[in-house]
């Protein structure tokens, strides 16, 4: 349950210096399922599209194509891929990348 992750998404903004952006369950997010067993995975937040969609989550490397990402709502996140939910508090700019090897980076880019 996303309840379960707001403490920990608070203490990661507090640690790289990002204000806490509320999750909830019916925010949208694009990731590319088919690129989820590639590595690493990496995670950008932009803002808002017109489908009110900021995080774009996909594995190896980015491609281009209007059916890449799916848009799904955080809760089916939640069973899709559970490991990007501490990160979706992060504010407007942030990214992260992550590995099966417990490898983590996250950064604030300077343009999104």
């Amino acid at each position: 349950m996303l309840q379960d992750f707001i403490e920990e998404q608070k203490l990661l903004c507090e640690e790289f210096e990002s204000k806490y952006i509320k999750v909830n369950e019916d925010d949208l997010v694009a990731i590319a399922k088919q690129t989820l067993n590639k590595e690493p995975i990496v995670g950008l937040r932009k803002k808002p599209d017109a489908d009110n969609v900021a995080w774009f989550i996909y594995g190896g490397e980015l491609e281009e194509g209007a059916d890449f990402f799916d848009i799904v709502t955080v809760k089916e996140l939640e069973e899709i891929f559970p490991d990007a939910l501490v990160y979706l508090a992060l504010e407007e700019g942030f990214r992260f990348m992550i590995d099966a090897d417990e490898y983590e980076d996250v950064w604030k880019a300077d343009a999104c």
